[in-house]
Parts: structure tokens; C-alpha cells; sequence
């Protein structure tokens, strides 16, 4: 009766060790480690690092350590660690185009690529974007062919955006959502499933169809869920361009927005006077301004922030004024 009891106890303590730890990368080779998952009839989680990479290890040092990680990967995977830059790793990231640093694939036991996540990240946004790939129709390999033969629907299309973005596929972004917005009727528009559209808008969207929806429909947008959200990417759009124009970094010398004799501050004055922003004010106080740097009137600058300056608003901008009234001191 003491044996079963003491081989229980022990039971119960091994598996609270286990509960405990974080990530189990296999030790020994990547043939070796895709015997393993076979063996266990897993999919391989692979950490493809370099030594230089910071966030690399971050991941390893912070992330994976973590009893949360643990209990995901260990479950789910048999877990894989190569360096893209020492012996066979060079062939490894060849072969399945690594080129960025953390990158993470899932293979399949016959060393299959079935999902790509690209960079490091918290876990509660990296387990389900890694989760995906255990799901054959929600994994970036399956929604790539997809998109490739033009068979992507309409209500695939925010997954499928979602994780090539998580691939790596940045640049590719803006043309994603610009087709799946144009296939948009104006109440889906506003449907919370095609809330990536808006989500994903970034500072080359400035003339985007999808940036005006946003600004002029902010309470709408992602069924009425995200209008916090909303308002904080027209902000972001706003400040992003006026403190380029403030600070000198765009002039009418030079300034890679203008098309034919238009520039870009005009845009920006549109989306602020469309919007239903509380503190629009602010924002067309602050065209002016970005305006008289522009184009270097310097007589009108320092009135112009004095203006600006007593918007409670203008205090997360100090330094970008201050360096104006600077730049046109007399």
C-alpha cells in the first residue's frame, strides 16, 4: 500500500514538474528529429535563429521558457532549433527560404513545409498565429496555393491575409486588402470579419480608398467594435506625415509624395476635416502649421505654433515644435 502510494506521489510531482517547464527542443539531428515526430506522430516546430539575432533570443530566453509555451509546443510538437548560419543549417535555410531571422516553420514528419511565422513576438499573440499551422486549411501553405490558383474566396481572404502577414509577407499587404476591399459591398464593409482591412493600413495607405472608409465610417468599421481603433490609425496617419512635413524631413525640395504638382498635405487635411475626430481642431491647427514649414515660411511658423501649442493635445508633440521654432528662428 506505501509503494502505490509513493509511486503515485511521485506520478503527481513529475507531472507537476512538466506543467512547469517551458519549450523541449530535441536534441540530435534534423533527420532525427523528424524520426521523432513520426514516431510520436507530431508535427516538427522548427526555431530557424542565427547567434547575432536579438529577438532570437529574446524567444529563446523569455518566451519559450515559459510554462504557457511549454504546454502548447511540447503538446502539439516535437521542437526543433538550427542555425541558418552554421553547417547543415545553410542548406536548411535554402531549402525552405529563410531569410529573416527568428523564422518558424511547421513541418510535417516527411519534412513537408505546412506553416511560416516570421519574427519574434509575446506569446499570446505567437501561439495562435503558430496554431494555425496545425490546421491544414488555416496553415500558410495551404492558403498560398490557394491564393496562387486564384481560388481564395471572399471569406477566406482575412485568414489568408492575416497569415502571410504573419509569414513575412509585409510588402505584399497593402495589395492584399486593397483587392479584398474592392470586393466589398458597402455592408461588408463594415462587417467585423473584414476589419484586416483597416487594421492592416499603414503610412504608404495615405491615398487609400480603405483610409478614407476609415476615417469618414470610425464608428462603423469591424461592426462597431473598433472605433477606438479606428480613430488611433487615422491618428497614426496624420502625425506620422505632419511631423515628417514639420520637421524638414519632407520639403517642397524635396518630397517623395508629390504626383505630377500635387503633395501630400492637402490629403491630409481631407481625411482630418472628414473625420468625426473630437479633436480635429488640433489636427487642422497643426496643417497650417506643417504647411508654412513646408513650403518655409518662416514669418508665419512661430505664431502658427503658438497656435497649436495650446491644444492639450500638442503636448505628446512638443520636441517635433520645438524643433520647428528652431529650424526658423530668426
Amino acid at each position: 500500500m506505501k509503494k502505490w502510494i509513493w509511486s503515485a506521489l511521485c506520478l503527481v510531482m513529475a507531472l507537476g514538474v512538466q506543467a512547469q517547464e517551458g519549450v523541449r527542443f530535441f536534441e540530435g539531428t534534423l533527420e532525427e528529429a523528424l524520426q521523432e515526430a513520426r514516431a510520436q506522430k507530431k508535427m516538427l516546430f522548427i526555431d530557424a535563429y542565427t547567434s547575432w539575432c536579438g529577438p532570437c533570443k529574446w524567444m529563446s530566453e523569455s518566451e519559450f521558457t515559459k510554462p504557457e509555451a511549454g504546454a502548447f509546443f511540447n503538446r502539439h510538437f516535437v521542437n526543433y532549433k538550427i542555425n541558418v548560419e552554421d553547417g547543415d543549417g545553410r542548406a536548411f535555410a535554402k531549402k525552405y527560404e529563410v531569410s529573416g531571422y527568428p523564422t518558424f516553420l511547421v513541418l510535417t514528419p516527411d519534412a513537408t513545409l505546412r506553416h511560416r511565422v516570421l519574427g519574434a513576438d509575446t506569446l499570446h499573440l505567437f501561439i495562435p498565429r503558430v496554431e494555425q499551422g496545425l490546421r491544414e486549411k488555416t496553415s500558410y501553405v495551404y492558403l498560398r496555393a490557394k491564393f496562387d490558383g486564384g481560388a481564395l474566396t471572399k471569406r477566406e481572404m482575412p485568414q489568408a491575409i492575416r497569415t502571410f502577414r504573419a509569414a513575412g509577407m509585409k510588402q505584399e499587404m497593402p495589395m492584399f486588402c486593397d483587392s479584398l476591399y474592392s470586393l466589398l459591398s458597402e455592408k461588408e464593409k463594415v462587417a467585423e470579419r473584414y476589419w484586416v482591412v483597416f487594421d492592416l493600413l499603414g503610412y504608404w495607405d495615405l491615398y487609400s480608398e480603405r483610409l478614407e472608409f476609415c476615417a469618414t465610417h470610425a464608428d462603423e468599421v469591424g461592426g462597431g467594435k473598433h472605433w477606438e481603433d479606428a480613430r488611433h490609425i487615422l491618428r497614426t496617419q496624420l502625425s506620422d506625415h505632419l511631423i515628417n512635413n514639420t520637421s524638414g524631413q519632407i520639403t517642397h525640395e524635396h518630397n517623395p509624395w508629390i504626383v505630377g504638382e500635387v503633395y501630400e498635405m492637402p490629403r491630409i487635411r481631407e481625411l482630418a476635416e472628414k473625420s468625426d475626430l473630437p479633436d480635429k481642431a488640433f489636427w487642422l491647427a497643426w496643417c497650417d502649421l506643417a504647411t508654412a514649414c513646408y513650403y518655409e515660411r518662416a514669418a508665419e511658423v512661430p505664431a502658427l505654433i503658438e497656435k497649436v501649442s495650446a491644444f492639450p493635445e500638442a503636448e505628446e508633440y512638443r520636441r517635433v515644435f520645438q524643433r520647428a521654432a528652431d529650424r526658423f528662428r530668426q
